[in-house]
């Protein structure tokens, strides 16, 4: 991934800083102590930082700290990301679901996305397929439980059962998928993404917003419904 930036990321490098807090210092001790004639010695403290800070930027020392500092950024991201997928999978992990089919089919997957999310948090790493995976059974345990409140208000007032009731049994299979989808990415290590799926991380790292959940979209959440 091209590194965004790169002169921004050097000017807060501590390569840069060990350069800019002494000239800070001689600008503020020559405002201080050299008045009226400060101008002068002030001007040449300035020319002599610029001078230097962009020679240093240039150099290959100037460069790996650039490196340095992209990746620490986008390792601050992954870790965003990887804590946004545990706080799903533990709203997941609260579920009330009433059902032993659904209620096998989490465990599966909570135990399938925890060795995931280990993994992450150990290689510094993602699969976007499966976080959408993760995402995906909230959807489902969402639906679920959305058919069994509308079939208990039925009963409560005695009117005909709903004839497109998600059947438990079809989304825990569903569920099932998804955790084993997730479990391959686990085995695989995370290094088995697609082309398709490191342009995805690319795309999620520029853009920088891990908190961003995003949401099944109609048509998903429609064909969950309909099952």
């Amino acid at each position: 991934m091209p590194i965004q930036h790169p002169f921004l990321l050097y000017l807060r490098s501590r390569f840069h800083l060990a350069l800019a807090l002494p000239a800070a210092g001689l600008v503020v001790l020559s405002a201080l102590f050299l008045r009226p004639h400060a101008l002068v010695p002030i001007l040449v403290v300035l020319a002599v930082y610029v001078v230097l800070t962009t020679a240093l930027f240039f150099t290959r020392r100037g460069a790996r700290e650039v490196v340095q500092e992209s990746d620490e950024d986008r390792q601050k991201l992954v870790r965003q990301k990887i804590a946004k997928y545990e706080e799903i999978r533990q709203r997941i992990s609260v579920l009330r679901l009433g059902s032993d089919e659904m209620g096998k089919a989490v465990e599966l997957f909570l135990q399938e996305s925890g060795s995931y999310l280990q993994k992450c948090r150990e290689l510094g790493a993602y699969s976007p397929l499966a976080n959408e995976r993760i995402e995906r059974v909230l959807d489902i345990c969402q639906v679920f439980l959305g058919e069994k409140d509308e079939e208990s208000t039925g009963r409560r007032y005695g009117l005909p059962g709903s004839a497109d009731a998600a059947p438990a049994v079809s989304l825990a299979k569903d569920v099932v998928d998804c955790a084993g989808a997730i479990r391959r990415k686990t085995i695989d290590d995370l290094e088995g993404t697609s082309a398709r799926e490191r342009l995805e991380i690319m795309k999620e790292l520029e853009a920088g917003d891990p908190d961003t959940t995003s949401e099944t979209t109609a048509p998903d959440k429609k064909a969950l419904e309909d099952k």
